[in-house]
């Protein structure tokens, strides 16, 4: 016999597609959580024929919750539930659990009952991380190939009146209908956990939608604890209301969409490679999302040259760019190059600049140095999404010459009176690049988001008042910075001093005595 144990609506799909495959015609238990019987209370219906036997454990009819002993707790709960429920498990030849970290996988590991570990979410195999007090080197602990499980695959190799037969219990009655080249995207619940306020929750997935794909070919799989209202925001869009483990998502569609994406989700882990593409975000993403204007600014003008060009990043957001440079219509399948050391970039390359984390960055007098001795045919590109002007340093006024800005102007599409601007700086050594970039002219229109970017050409004199500010802004971002090292360095002068002077105190105290 074997006995499963499950938590989390993945694992109990992963226990009845492994017991479908490699278990099917041996009696086999499952003992379920109490969350995952209140997701599909249905299941207890479909005794003998997924399963011989479901059990089902609620830890709060046993724990007292004013003691605060979790072991002894556990063994006493899980022991009691056995025992009631006349389960045996000296007589499973193997016990496949979802998650060690659960009441009964504590009390297994605590009696050292021998067990195979089941990945915890979709694409993370983890050793038994054990609460505060199990030995976590338990021998007990029995490493199998089911680590190397490959869910969506499996699923691939049942019959497909099986796959029918998992789908109806998870409560998808007929497959979903969409156009062939639809987009999925897997949301986040945010605003539940409480990572962003609410608004920020909503304009993040507008912003996505904005850039990544069209409203017409979206379908949205929310994560089921996001309560975000998509059908309003997109109502163009096909929200999936039904709760399954997105590793079903190859099955479900009457078309295969084209596309996967997401910001966050882990379930893509699993995904990848069972969809023609996938678009991804890097994990701050979320933090910064507003710099997708710059970036998409900054690509339109790469877009110019991306031919003759090698492109290379320093301290950017190297997902953003490439996404935004091989999916937003751009489509030229090209990758970008990270470098740390700016010696290393090769004759008539673009170099995309960011200052998110200064402290990685070279210092400005060394970005100064480099953007002297670069080739002629290169551009710099600072996208200067926290002003730090790194390509000023004072009295190097002259590096402006080669530089020239571009505004991006933003608009409310629902109020006339929100308006603002954003600059980033491209250096090169030719005029005539300089000037092919400051007569570009571009604009998108944000449906989503309520609002237009615009990006035109400037005069000479807009171009000098705002090499001007720049200069301005990039000094006093400067002394900021010089005072702040004075003042740091002050403090540890004087922390020095006062253990100087106690020291001294000790030592004549001593003389004294």
């Amino acid at each position: 016999m074997i006995l499963y144990h499950v938590v989390t609506t993945y694992q109990l799909l992963h226990c009845i597609i492994y017991k479908e495959l490699f278990h099917k015609e041996q009696v086999c238990y499952i003992l379920l959580s109490d969350f995952t019987n209140e997701n599909y209370p249905q299941i207890k219906q479909t005794e003998g024929h997924f399963f011989d036997k479901i059990f089902v454990f609620n830890p709060n009819e046993f724990f007292n919750d004013t003691e605060n002993n979790i072991i002894y707790n556990t063994n006493k709960a899980v022991g009691k539930y056995l025992n009631e429920n006349n389960i045996n498990l000296q007589e499973f030849s193997e016990i496949i659990v979802g998650s060690s970290k659960s009441y009964f996988g504590i009390y297994l590991v605590e009696n050292r009952i021998n067990f195979t570990f089941m990945e915890e979410v979709s694409g993370l195999i983890r050793r038994p991380e054990i609460v505060e007090g199990i030995d976590a080197n338990f021998e007990g602990y029995n490493d199998t190939n089911l680590k190397h499980f490959d869910l969506i695959e499996s699923i691939g190799k049942l019959d497909s009146s099986f796959i029918d037969k998992v789908l109806v219990f998870l409560g998808i009655d007929q497959k979903i209908k969409i156009d062939e080249n639809s987009t999925i995207l897997l949301t986040q619940h945010f605003s539940n956990l409480r990572i962003m306020s609410f608004e920020e929750h909503k304009k993040i997935y507008q912003l996505v939608v904005d850039y990544f794909v069209p409203e017409t070919r979206l379908v949205i799989k929310p994560h089921p604890d996001d309560l975000m209202f998509y059908d309003v925001l997109f109502p163009q869009a096909t929200v999936i209301k039904k709760k399954f483990p997105s590793e079903l998502l190859p099955f479900v569609f009457t078309e295969k969409p084209q596309t996967i994406m997401t910001i966050t989700s882990t379930s893509i882990n699993n995904l990848m490679g069972h969809f023609e593409n996938c678009i991804k975000f890097s994990t701050d993403f979320e933090r910064y999302f507003n710099i997708t204007h710059k970036y998409y600014c900054a690509v339109k003008i790469i877009s110019e040259f991306i031919e003759d060009y090698e492109i290379y990043e320093m301290n950017s957001d190297k997902l953003l760019l490439e996404n935004l440079l091989n999916i937003s219509g751009n489509q030229f399948g090209r990758s970008i190059n990270n470098v740390n050391n700016l010696s290393q970039i090769p004759y008539k390359s673009i170099i995309i600049i960011d200052d998110f984390n200064r402290d990685i960055l070279p210092e400005p007098k060394e970005i100064c140095s480099f953007l002297k001795s670069v080739d002629r045919e290169s551009i710099v590109i600072f996208i200067n999404s926290y002003k730090e002007y790194l390509f000023y340093d004072n009295p190097n006024k002259e590096i402006f010459e080669s530089i020239v800005p571009v505004e991006i102007l933003h608009h409310s599409t629902v109020d006339e009176t929100d308006q603002y601007s954003k600059t980033f700086f491209v250096y090169s050594k030719r005029k005539d690049i300089r000037n092919m970039i400051n007569q570009q002219k571009f604009e998108k229109t944000l449906k989503n988001s309520n609002e237009v970017i615009k990006v035109e050409a400037m005069s000479e004199e807009q171009i000098r008042i705002k090499i001007l500010e720049g200069i301005l802004e990039a000094t006093e971002k400067r002394l900021e910075h010089y005072i702040k090292m004075e003042s740091e360095l002050r403090e540890k002068l004087n922390l020095k001093m006062t253990k100087m002077n106690e020291r001294g105190e000790k030592y004549l105290t001593k003389e004294f005595d």
